[in-house]
């Protein structure tokens, strides 16, 4: 958050008319009987209406408010705290004054009614839990205050705003062995390395994915094709991860819903693999098209989950359409792990157009996998589909598992980081900082 003491506007307005038609009948009341009855009420209403004026513009005026949260990575389940201060500047009271926050992320609410003496300054917190990946916004708010009679509103608007990227969980995840292709392989193979040019073991011609680095101009030129290095070393056992992001098949809501699920296990395969030092790359299209090249490493792990976070839904992309669009950027000698919600109107006759896509990728030397998310487990309802397309698979020696609504994602590990807090001493108001220790 940034400094708050700027707002966009401090706005004083009177809450009803009530008060200037009581004036006005007074007035009239003793145009038409004069008395010194209407007099004096009218001049205690003149009296009142100014009090309360001047009260709620020392509030315009001098009272202030800031807001803050320290930075730091964020997953589902984690705490999200934010830093409150009120301070009044002015010799009146603030009564009452409240935070009204119009944050975007899901199940989180500020709202608070707090008030604070004259010259005096209130500090509090408030703590919310990440339910959901994604990015959200926290901010703008406004202070509502009003002089003790309730006639005038003080409204003052505070702009800024914080954007919260919240990463999903790494879970556990069942035991699930990968296809014995020869990316997965244990012995050596002759495959593309840029970085040894000068120990090649053989060559071969050129094919989609191959890297133009690596071509051998000089065969090339005696064999009039495009001829690339190959190199004899052990496989890195690349992996690539496919989550299906069509909007016509996903089923269920919030955290219950077969596109969680998938991010969940998309994340929690890219942290085990990567732990396995293996190369592992992302390929999601939905609202937005993401291909990330497998590469071994931490960094590689953040990089994942932070496309992830971002992943929504698109009735745009099929998983048909997406695994012909993709098929350049595989590569060869790749394991690849699909992971796509199966609905039941998912295979009709046996006939699924992604099937027959995945079939084509073993063309390349593509090792493919399955994890389908059951759909209609999210209805409450068989789904007659799932059998049929696991034994299609089958037949085809493509391994697969199935995960259905309620499966335990149990956290994979926890992660401990410092932090610093701000505290109130009970009984004396004091707001201290001292830092705390946490896994999240």
């Amino acid at each position: 958050m940034t400094p708050p003491d700027r707002p966009l506007a401090r706005t004083l307005r009177l809450r009803t008319r009530l008060p200037l038609a009581l004036a006005g009948f007074l007035i009239l009341a003793q145009l038409i009987n004069p008395d010194r009855v209407f007099m004096m009420l009218l001049a205690a209403l003149g009296l009142t209406l100014g009090v309360a004026w001047l009260w709620a513009r020392s509030l315009r005026d001098h009272v202030h408010a800031r807001r803050w949260s320290r930075g730091g990575w964020i997953v589902v389940g984690d705490a999200v705290i934010e830093h409150f201060e009120l301070t009044n500047e002015g010799f009146l009271p603030v009564l009452w004054a409240e935070m009204r926050d119009h944050s975007d992320m899901p199940d989180y609410r500020i709202d608070r009614v707090v008030a604070v003496g004259g010259n005096g300054a209130f500090a509090w917190q408030s703590e919310g839990v990440c339910t959901r990946r994604g990015v959200f916004t926290l901010g703008p708010w406004e202070l509502h205050m009003s002089d003790p009679l309730g006639l005038f509103e003080v409204t003052i608007r505070y702009p800024e705003s914080r954007t919260l990227l919240v990463y999903p969980r790494i879970a556990r995840l069942p035991e699930f062995p990968l296809p014995h292709g020869r990316a997965g392989g244990r012995t050596a193979r002759p495959t593309p390395i840029p970085h040894q040019a000068d120990q090649a073991a053989g060559a071969r011609p050129w094919q989609p994915g191959d890297s133009l680095r690596l071509v051998h101009w000089k065969l090339t030129a005696h064999t009039n094709q495009l001829m690339v290095r190959e190199f004899e070393q052990e496989p890195a056992g690349d992996v690539w991860l496919l989550l299906n992001a069509d909007a016509s098949v996903q089923a269920g809501e919030g955290q219950e819903s077969t596109m969680e699920y998938g991010v969940t296990l998309a994340a929690s395969l890219a942290a085990k693999h990567l732990n396995e030092n293996r190369a592992v790359g992302l390929a999601v299209f939905g609202r937005e098209q993401v291909i990330i090249p497998p590469k071994p490493g931490r960094d590689q792990l953040w990089a994942i989950l932070y496309a992830l976070a971002h992943v929504e839904p698109s009735a745009d992309w099929s998983l048909a359409r997406t695994l012909r669009h993709v098929r350049a950027d595989l590569g060869r000698d790749k394991t690849l792990i699909l992971i796509t919600p199966v609905s039941s109107a998912d295979l009709e006759g046996l006939d699924a157009a992604w099937i027959a896509e995945l079939l084509r990728l073993r063309r390349q030397a593509i090792a493919p996998a399955a994890i389908l998310i059951d759909a209609v487990s999210f209805q409450n309802a068989p789904n007659p589909a799932l059998a049929s397309v696991r034994n299609l698979l089958a037949d085809h020696e493509i391994p697969a598992i199935v995960i259905a609504k309620g499966y335990p994602f149990h956290p994979l590990g926890m992660f401990r980081r410092k932090r610093k807090v701000l505290k109130t001493l009970p009984g004396f108001g004091r707001v201290v900082e001292v830092e705390v220790e946490e896994e999240v």
